[in-house]
């Protein structure tokens, strides 16, 4: 039996998403992963996932009790994080044991090498460290934020950190690898004291991962890789060995099906000139207000450009999980009035799933208008599709800089500045307002001017980089090949030392 892997993800797409893609992965190379989450999450995945059975899942659970998504919540509290670990370690010794299918409904398997948690439940390096096994991280940010969060501890000490009316103004010029940073650039968890200690916690475990595997690629951040590589890896406080640059971990490009032709969006798209379309959509978590969507309306016609606009409901309508697979209420109600009617033919407004993938790819999507998340932006990259950048939060605000001004990948759609005077709470940093005359300006630039056409050839060329890292010897699967042998190598090693991690356990 190849070497075992427990991962501990969590829920949502934009993190479990990934961590699925990495364990079919490894499932693949002759690993066993075991997925460790709550018995609601396991049961979506494997309704939804062909590729499910290949993997092993077990239930994390107080004795017989099944747990909540309201774990999420605790997982906040020192108490909680004490009680996720103890059920993680208990659940990964009932998986070791020769009890396991009748403890955990899966057959035995070896003592894990590792525990690989994601950059937000790093609560489970505690359990690895109880089971006497490594902590490795699924980082899925991009590496540049990593860095940041590598110097946090120094950045607080030197009053930098969290941002404040006192430091709020003084760029930060030390981040290795990174070009000058504006306060307001790093993660919004940065930005209020109240926020920052949650970032803190994690900040400073992640320097206690054995290994980092990073969902990006070498010539995308090839700077801060190296940097880190080089001149963090090593110092005092920071415990990681080996930085995998893997990506990116995104779903294979669907084959069109027949169902999937009939798609609403595919349809449209087929009638439009190549290269022609913008494509906007703010991800399945950002919304805009009610007032903000009346100006993206009308810069979107004002500026003459063919458009698919993927619109939800604005943070003014409720919306909660078990909304998102209800009805979308017409919205009609929060456009200007007659522009449906306008833009016939030209633009097309959609409320419901799209196949973001899909539209990317298409050869008559020209650009693309984003909230910077990062999987989105690697979809982006993946296809070839300049972008513009409109960020709301999280590590947002770095995407965006860092694909404007450091990787030449994207145009900025500049919102209104912070008033002191006026502000008032992060709601309102946040949801800055951006002028209906800034968006059609911007439109025009990516998709009609010079600059995008120049934005366009370096996305382009990124986009065959990539290509380049993912196939044979390429930087990304030379690194996936590495991390394999690395397991099987810790796996090799515990056989030989006949290491049973079971041993005085009753």
């Amino acid at each position: 039996m190849g070497p075992h892997v427990v991962m501990m993800p969590i829920f949502p797409a934009g993190h479990f998403t990934p961590f699925l893609i990495f364990a079919k992965r490894l499932a693949s190379a002759g690993v066993t992963v075991t997925i460790v989450s709550i018995d609601v999450h396991i049961a979506e995945v494997k309704l939804r996932e062909q590729a499910a059975e290949f993997l092993r899942f077990v239930e994390l659970r107080d004795g017989f009790e099944h747990l909540s998504v309201e774990l999420l919540e605790e997982w906040k509290t020192d108490a909680g994080k004490a009680k996720a670990s103890r059920l993680l370690v208990e659940a990964v010794r009932d998986m070791s044991s020769p009890n396991a299918q009748a403890l955990r409904g899966v057959p035995t398997v070896d003592f894990p090498v590792c525990v690989m948690h994601d950059m937000v439940t790093c609560w489970a390096q505690d359990a690895a460290e109880e089971l006497g096994v490594e902590k490795h991280m699924l980082y899925l940010s991009p590496v540049g934020t990593l860095s940041i969060g590598l110097q946090s501890e120094r950045l607080v000490r030197e009053g930098r950190a969290p941002v404040t009316p006192e430091n709020q103004d003084i760029p930060i010029t030390d981040i290795p690898g990174l070009p000058p940073l504006q306060p307001g650039d790093l993660h919004s968890m940065y930005q209020t004291v109240e926020s920052f200690e949650w970032a803190k916690y994690h900040e400073h475990r992640n320097r206690k991962a054995d290994v980092i595997v990073a969902n990006s690629f070498y010539d995308l951040e090839k700077h801060v890789i190296d940097a880190i590589r080089n001149k963090v890896m090593g110092t005092p406080g920071v415990q990681t060995i080996y930085l995998l640059d893997v990506g990116p971990l995104l779903p294979q490009s669907p084959t069109p099906t027949a169902l999937e032709e009939k798609d609403p969006c595919i349809l449209w798209l087929n009638t439009q000139k190549p290269a022609s379309v913008l494509y906007v959509c703010f991800g399945s978590h950002s919304t805009h207000h009610a007032p903000q969507l009346l100006e993206l309306a009308s810069g979107l016609e004002a500026s003459g450009q063919p458009f698919l606009w993927i619109l939800r409901p604005p943070n003014s309508v409720h919306i909660d999980a078990s909304a998102l697979a209800a009805p979308i209420p017409p919205m009609t109600q929060y456009l200007p009035p007659g522009f449906e009617e306008r833009i016939k033919g030209r633009g097309m407004c959609y409320s419901s799933w799209a196949p973001q993938r899909r539209i990317l790819e298409h050869v008559s999507t020209g650009g693309f208008l984003s909230h910077c998340g990062w999987n989105s932006t690697l979809e982006g990259v993946c296809a070839g599709v300049p972008m513009l950048t409109w960020p709301f939060w999280l590590d947002q605000n770095f995407i965006s800089r860092f694909l404007v001004d450091t990787a030449k990948l994207a145009i900025e759609v500049k919102r209104e500045p912070i008033d002191p005077e006026q502000d008032l709470g992060e709601y309102d940093r946040i949801f800055r307002r951006v002028k209906r005359s800034e968006i059609e300006k911007q439109v025009r630039r990516l998709m009609q001017e010079e600059e995008g056409r120049i934005v366009r050839e370096n996305m382009q060329n990124m986009k065959r980089n990539v290509e380049r890292a993912v196939a044979l010897g390429g930087s990304s699967r030379t690194n996936f090949e590495k991390y394999v042998q690395l397991l099987r190598a810790k796996a090799s090693a515990a056989a030989f030392n006949g290491v049973n991690k079971l041993d005085g356990i009753a």
